[in-house]
């Protein structure tokens, strides 16, 4: 949509804000790039980027328009002015007459906070790095480094499909905690390569990624490599390579893992090689997924040439739920003016996409926020207090964010004057949902632990759990890392439980070793099963009929802080 505010004066002295460059392309027909804090911030074209370059503050609007001579005219400085200036790309002590305040940015800051949840820290300029890489890369990202990479990856879809009943196995059974270890060691190595992948791809071409470092994204752990100067690059295609050469990274390896898992005979090594191919394949997929800011979104932005496709999608969708409410208009475009319409001329053709396409980039992000949450909670159990202190603290940021976002919504539904009866009605209908969904029910079914020792059967579970009554029927199943088989059934029994320490195995999926924690056991009686592992696992049907909103509050509240008083240790 093109902006109908009026230019500023003539007199006006525009600046640029501390921190805003404006950007060349790096080659011939590549794209003009206005950078915040070296970070591109918006694409314009050239004549934009010639009159931005002039906002030095010592010229009026008039004075600026005189210089760049025919055919500008001091209007057309002045809309652009204005336009840069409701973007907050001018000085808030710029002479503009009207602009709204702002607080200056603070330049090269290395911490920095994007909402609604990712935390970056940067850890320097890695310019040089890449550019001595660039020869390497360039080989690499040559025809002779396609094939071999496409030919390692064919092996690995041979080796899989070869070695399949391998790979289940290894899901089935418990691993070792050294093997736990190597494991995550070797998966923020390649996380590490991953991210020098989009990097030096960007650097073959010509470019340069600006910042580095680590980041919480979405409560979850991670490294990042900006490479929005990819824009800059005259080819849609370049930027779609440097969008997937992190994903790329992850599927060499795991391909290249599977096929060498397959030479291996000791056993935990073999574990090892089989569980780092399916994590990177992992990572791969969930990268390439389009609804967060993550490689796969990078990519189809690129291919559509769309610099804010989910911001504009997102907002679509708002305006389309607001519209709907009787007092927002069927606006595509996002709050604010900008300098280029960033292919919102294409919103009209596409609009029910587009606005398809912002709902799922809302949901996505609750969904991942979920289950990043829903691993953290079923992984305090038995590991002591600080883990349950860090969890809880986490929940309330999530619910600050949540609050702050229902805040902000509930501000746009008042400016836009809906209709108070459309809004009533959708309240209610909206509360109805809610109280429907969470009044579904659920299987009771939880799980804890077994351990198999001198004959006895035992169920265990962390200290501050509840065991369930005498008679309660248990189901028996191994300890995988991933997949539980059936070993049999059992019976609580009548005896009393006992509190006292166990191992680490008999709670979570690794084998025997020296960590203990504090638990509470009962024995089993009726065991019906072939041999049995030392350690397992356990579900047990509590019997008691339990909605989505109990399970919800047990699951992400009750169990967290029944392990503050209980401790894992050597």
């Amino acid at each position: 949509m093109t902006s109908v505010l009026p230019p500023l004066p003539l007199t006006a002295t525009p600046r640029l804000a501390p921190g805003i460059t404006v950007d060349d392309p790096l080659a011939d027909a590549g794209q003009w790039i206005i950078a915040r804090d070296g970070a591109p911030a918006v694409r314009v074209s050239e004549p934009v980027a010639v009159v931005a370059r002039r906002f030095t503050g010592d010229r009026s609007i008039a004075e600026i328009a005189a210089a760049l001579g025919d055919p500008w005219t001091a209007d057309d400085v002045g809309l652009i002015a204005r336009r840069l200036d409701g973007a907050g790309l001018l000085a808030a002590d710029a002479d503009t007459r009207g602009s709204r305040a702002r607080r200056p940015r603070r330049r090269g800051r290395r911490l920095q906070y994007r909402p609604p949840l990712t935390l970056q820290w940067s850890v320097g300029d890695p310019s040089a790095l890449f550019a001595a890489l660039r020869p390497l890369t360039r080989a690499v990202a040559g025809a002779p480094g396609v094939v071999i990479g496409a030919a390692v990856v064919v092996a690995g879809v041979v080796a899989t499909a070869l070695g399949w009943s391998d790979i289940v196995a290894v899901l089935e059974s418990p691993l070792p905690l050294s093997v736990i270890a190597w494991l995550g060691l070797a998966i923020v190595l390649t996380t590490i390569v991953h991210e020098l992948g989009h990097g030096a791809t960007l650097s073959a071409f010509g470019g340069s990624p600006r910042r580095i470092g680590v980041m919480l994204f979405y409560l979850a752990p991670a490294f990042f490599c900006d490479v929005t100067d990819g824009w800059r690059l005259s080819r849609r295609r370049q930027r779609v390579l440097v969008a997937l050469a992190g994903p790329a990274v992850h599927l060499v390896c795991a391909a290249a893992s599977i096929v060498a898992s397959r030479f291996v005979v000791d056993d935990s090594l073999h574990a090892g090689l089989v569980l780092y191919a399916l994590s990177c394949l992992a990572i791969a997929a969930l990268n390439l997924l389009p609804f967060v800011q993550l490689d796969g979104y990078l990519a189809l932005m690129s291919a559509l040439d769309w610099p804010h496709l989910r911001r504009d999608a997102m907002t679509a969708a708002g305006h389309s739920f607001l519209g709907l409410l009787g007092g927002a208009a069927r606006s595509t475009g996002a709050a604010g003016p900008r300098p280029e319409s960033d292919g919102l001329h294409r919103a009209g053709r596409h609009r029910g996409l587009l606005i398809a396409y912002g709902i799922l980039c809302r949901l996505f992000p609750v969904g991942l926020v979920g289950f990043v949450l829903y691993r953290y909670a079923t992984s305090v159990a038995g590991l002591g207090t600080v883990p349950a202190l860090c969890y809880l603290a986490t929940l309330g940021l999530v619910a600050a964010v949540v609050f702050r976002a229902l805040l902000r919504g509930a501000k746009a539904l008042a400016a836009s004057a809906p209709n108070p009866w459309r809004v009533a009605a959708a309240a209610v209908a909206t509360s109805a949902l809610i109280a429907a969904v969470l009044m579904i029910p659920v299987s009771s079914a939880r799980t804890v632990g077994f351990v198999s020792e001198g004959g006895e059967v035992r169920l265990v579970a962390s200290a501050g759990e509840t065991l369930p009554e005498a008679g309660t029927p248990v189901a028996l199943e191994s300890s995988g890392i991933l997949i539980q088989r059936r070993l049999g059934t059992a019976v609580v029994g009548d005896g009393k439980p006992q509190r006292g320490e166990i191992d680490l195995a008999a709670l979570v999926p690794v084998t025997p070793s020296t960590l203990r924690a504090d638990g509470v056991q009962v024995a089993l009686s009726d065991v019906r099963s072939g041999a049995l592992p030392r350690f397992g696992r356990a579900r047990v049907d509590d019997g008691d009929a339990r909605s989505l909103g109990a399970w919800l509050w047990r699951t992400f509240l009750d169990v967290p802080l029944a392990a503050l008083g209980s401790e894992a240790r050597a």
